[in-house]
């Protein structure tokens, strides 16, 4: 089918971002809300009713009404999608309530408390009017986030190589108030970005990415729960956390869908059906293949195995030691103000400290050995720390 001259769509991108779809598809409805998401127009010209089309991750709750009865279609299910029921919700708390027992809602509420106790936070949310400079400033530093949480994570980023397609679709829809960018910064900086897209009361995750600096604040759920709390705020009825990751986002979804590859045939001679059915069969064994791989733990084992076989390098973690905080030990030591940017390797490891003492980053006193580059005096409040970084420790 596919050497035929099939033409493949991207289900999400066509809805939510281009807002069309080819003359044969005359309506899609969303059947939880009866919500029509799309309609062809009525000057839509006619399309050649022959050859194929295929419609990738197209989520089960949506219904779609053909315009021509001699199309043949294919229904494959590939991943899961998980949906967020946010009408089912009168607030954020009623969500909270529903998804994480009192333990878990403590420790979500102590992050962010935690959060804004060491540094000064802000929450934005980008929807509608955004000045296309400091539009283009923030992909810029998604960018960056996106790279060093995957060289962290030792793991290949498949969103990187479409960052720049999705900067050009979601500007457009951001003016129109069809998209929205979440924003958490600590002291200016971003630290955690989020991307959606909207279509009617239905809004779609695009991509998330946070400052691996901040881990010990858990800004993934940080972002998610105040990203939820805006969405219940703004009338939006359900939120599709798309496929991947199920391991996370099943904590938070309250309803899973199939996401479907659609076969689409308008040629109804032999070997238009023929080459329906070839495509068919020969993506079904692929799916197969896929899932017996997963079952198996392959795609964990390559994993690991690139993360083992990424290269290494820099300094090991410190060893960290508590120490009194005397007058001769600060004379063997110089004071660096600037440390945020002199030092970007003591980021993650102060911001612990911070976390644990419930201590204002902007508080914290560094200072550099004079004769010794890989030792730090850390001074918070009345508690000191020396750090002393060893160059033969391999990162681990």
């Amino acid at each position: 089918m596919e050497s035929m001259g099939s033409k493949t769509i991207i289900f999400l991108k066509q809805l939510a971002s281009m807002g069309s779809f080819p003359a044969c598809i005359s309506k899609i409805r969303d059947t939880r809300t009866g919500e029509v998401l799309f309609e062809q127009s009525v000057e839509k010209r006619p399309m050649d009713n022959r050859g194929a089309m295929i419609l990738r991750d197209v989520p089960s709750y949506l219904e779609i009404e053909w315009d021509e009865t001699k199309i043949k279609t294919q229904i494959l299910a590939t991943q899961k999608t998980y949906v967020v029921d946010l009408d089912h919700y009168r607030d954020s708390d009623a969500y909270l309530q529903k998804h994480f027992g009192p333990k878990s809602r403590s420790a979500l509420r102590r992050y962010k408390k935690r959060l804004e106790q060491c540094f000064r936070i802000e929450y934005w949310v980008h929807y509608g009017a955004m000045d296309k400079i400091g539009y283009d400033v923030l992909f810029e530093q998604i960018r960056d986030l996106m790279e060093r949480r995957f060289e962290q994570k030792k793991e290949r980023n498949y969103e990187l190589q479409h960052l720049e397609e999705i900067k050009n679709d979601v500007y457009p829809k951001l003016l129109e108030k069809q998209a929205s960018i979440f924003v958490i910064t600590a002291n200016g900086r971003p630290i955690s970005i989020r991307i959606n897209l909207m279509r009617g009361t239905l809004a779609y995750y695009i991509l998330s990415v946070y400052d691996p600096d901040y881990d010990i604040f858990r800004l993934g759920k940080l972002d998610m729960w105040q990203n939820i709390h805006w969405f219940l705020e703004n009338g939006y009825k359900k939120y599709d956390l798309l496929k991947g990751y199920a391991y996370i986002k099943e904590r938070w979804a309250d309803s899973i869908y199939d996401n479907n590859l659609i076969l689409v045939n308008r040629d109804a001679s032999l070997k238009g059906r023929m080459g329906l059915l070839l495509c068919y069969w020969r993506k079904k064994a692929l799916l197969a293949l896929v899932r017996a791989a997963k079952s198996l733990g392959l795609d964990r084992a390559i994993r690991k195995m690139g993360r083992q076989l990424a290269p290494k390098w820099g300094m090991g973690p410190p060893e960290i030691w508590p120490i009194s905080c005397t007058n001769q030990q600060a004379d063997l030591f110089d004071a660096l103000p600037d440390w945020h940017s002199q030092e970007k390797k003591l980021n993650r490891l102060l911001f612990n400290l911070a976390y644990k003492h419930s201590f204002p980053i902007n508080n914290i006193k560094v200072s550099i050995k004079k004769d010794d580059p890989r030792q730090f005096l850390i001074k918070i409040g009345d508690t000191c720390y020396l750090f002393t970084f060893d160059k033969n420790n391999p990162i681990r």
